[in-house]
């Protein structure tokens, strides 16, 4: 089922355009990275998901299974973070609960990073606010959740835990989600499908098991390749050329070295592409 289905959006800010004619269609229960250089649109993407930004043209439609308010059923955790600052966390998960609906409160998440209560929201640091607005979107029970890139800017532990909690909504409640992310290790396990914008556009969009299998990196001396190069390194004594896609019968020189490549490599090698 489709959760959000984007049909030939075009968006921009003044005189600059973001998107023209875009489409794009999210999945029921999917894992989706949305990544690509800075300035494609990436966040402006997810505002538009989110329903915080509207499109100039075309249209966002959602299952109806998320009712005549979509927005009820979509958590969205921004780059900017804007949250009750002035209120304590308690009264802010009071706040939260009238407004949603929410009989009770989990608070296990909060006890286990050791946020206080009665500490005010404007004191705490950006992880332990992702941490605290993760624990108010799970008590809404959202069914798609969307991420801005702000995973990186929290410590390990806590992001550790984040992450975790992530995986087991995904696998507890099934949740859609779509997070825009430049750092690769972290989120390794999460994706199932990703898209790489390139100038308001899908440059790819292909499941994380077929950028593993059609993305290879050949160490050779060679300076060139008559293959499909993605993206190259030169050393002094060898170069590294990342292929894409990559074909098992292709013909290789002589004493090529041929690696299989883990997420983060397959999207650096895309971004360096960008660049070249």
């Amino acid at each position: 089922m489709t959760m959000i289905q984007m049909k030939q959006i075009g968006f921009g800010y003044k005189k600059q355009s973001v998107f023209r004619d875009f489409s794009l269609d999210i999945r029921e229960g999917e894992t989706t990275l949305i990544t690509g250089i800075n300035g494609t649109g990436k966040t402006t993407l997810l505002r538009l998901m989110a329903g915080v930004l509207y499109p100039a043209k075309g249209k966002i439609e959602y299952a109806e299974k998320l009712g005549k308010n979509p927005r009820e059923y979509i958590g969205f955790i921004s780059d900017q973070m804007r949250l009750y600052e002035n209120m304590t966390l308690k009264k802010a998960m009071a706040f939260h609960s009238s407004v949603y609906g929410i009989e009770s409160f989990d608070t296990e998440l909060y006890e286990q990073t050791k946020l206080k209560l009665d500490k005010k929201i404007s004191e705490l640091s950006v992880g332990q606010k992702m941490i605290f607005h993760l624990g108010l979107l799970i008590a809404a029970k959202p069914k798609i959740l969307l991420i801005d890139e702000v995973i990186h800017a929290i410590d390990a532990y806590l992001r550790d835990i984040f992450l975790d909690r992530l995986l087991e909504l995904i696998e507890e409640r099934q949740i859609t989600l779509v997070m825009v992310n430049l750092n690769f290790h972290d989120i390794e396990r999460i994706p199932q499908r990703v898209i790489l914008l390139r100038n308001g556009e899908i440059a790819v969009d292909a499941s994380v098991e077929e950028l593993k299998a059609n993305v290879k990196k050949i160490v050779a001396q060679e300076a060139s390749l008559d293959l499909p190069v993605l993206y190259k390194r030169s050393f002094s004594d060898c170069n590294e050329f990342y292929i894409y896609p990559y074909e098992e019968n292709g013909e290789l020189p002589t004493n090529a070295k041929v690696t299989d490549l883990n997420l983060h490599d397959i999207i650096k090698a895309f971004i360096g592409g960008e660049y070249v």
